[in-house]
């Protein structure tokens, strides 16, 4: 927590979008032209997020995951906070990141599926299966990434880099921005907890993994959101984004098991002389997934109390 009483919600925002950009710029851009963003942006932020550090991946998945997750962060700020943004700017700015998410999501999500049926590929027992599994995964992956690059070659792309690159410093907010921040940013939080109970309330009646991902989503926006109040509000609000946190990656292995023997059934359906040999390998998903599943409502209810306390 940064000890600025004058400080305005404006403020704090502009850092927090600072950071995520530059942490996109820094790995879904090579070395030579992230080096040439990053010079010309601000950089120099009071309000830092713990554990948010801008830096570069090794690994060419790693930088993916790390764009994906900018993004998908520079998203929840701008929906959460959506009161203090100028609607011409914001609008045009969360449809044109939602656009690539969905692009870097594809080969982020299918190596997650690569990931998860490699760590139970031995389980079937016939070599020939396991190879050509492989081979449609790696062809997948190959597909996918060639489709991100064709997206990257595109003057769409070029401008949202643009965008992202001076987003920290755009004159975006709206006037309610320029006051207190622990009481603006706090005022703004409301909505994002309705829907966190909105989506919880569905999913306790029918904890379907479409009901369980969207609680997931909403969780994720949350933890987001009390980072950013944290900032100026201190334990309370971090209390809350490490509750959400933890169980959203929860949710988080519910959903990719499920989408891991989702995928193996639809092998199934193609090829239907392997119902036997991939039988093991779908049991062990299931069961990964209902291990996983189990405390998420005990889960929520840690996030409950948590911010039941953070409101007083």
């Amino acid at each position: 927590m940064v000890e600025e009483t004058n400080a305005t919600a404006d403020i704090v925002i502009a850092d927090v979008l600072d950071q995520f950009a530059r942490n996109f710029l820094l790995n879904d851009l090579s070395s030579e032209q992230s080096g040439k963003l990053l010079e010309a942006t601000r950089g120099e932020t009071v309000f830092q997020l713990p554990r948010r550090e801008a830096r570069r991946r090794d690994t060419v998945i790693g930088q993916v995951h790390q764009a994906r997750v900018s993004v998908r962060r520079l998203r929840s700020v701008l929906k959460v906070f959506l009161g203090l943004f100028d609607p011409d700017w914001s609008g045009p700015m969360l449809v044109e990141l939602s656009w690539y998410a969905a692009v870097l999501g594809e080969i982020r999500d299918l190596d997650v599926l690569r990931s998860g049926i490699e760590k139970s590929l031995l389980l079937i027992e016939e070599e020939p299966i396991r190879g050509v599994i492989t081979e449609r995964l790696e062809h997948r992956m190959g597909e996918a990434q060639e489709r991100g690059a064709l997206e990257r070659s595109t003057k769409r792309y070029a401008l949202l880099v643009d965008e992202i690159a001076t987003i920290g410093t755009s004159d975006a907010f709206d006037a309610r921005a320029k006051g207190p921040a622990l009481e603006v940013l706090s005022s703004q939080l409301k909505r994002t907890w309705r829907d966190v109970r909105r989506a919880s309330d569905v999913a306790r009646d029918d904890s379907s993994n479409e009901n369980l991902h969207q609680v997931r989503i909403e969780l994720k926006r949350l933890q987001c959101a009390c980072e950013v109040l944290g900032l100026v509000a201190g334990k309370p609000a971090v209390k809350v984004a490490r509750a959400a946190e933890t169980t959203q990656t929860k949710l988080g292995v519910v959903h990719d098991e499920a989408v891991a023997r989702a995928w193996l059934k639809s092998m199934v359906v193609a090829e239907p002389d392997w119902k036997e040999p991939l039988r093991e390998i779908r049991e062990f998903h299931k069961t990964a997934r209902e291990d996983a599943k189990r405390g998420w409502r005990a889960s929520i209810d840690d996030v409950e109390r948590r911010w039941r306390a953070l409101r007083g």
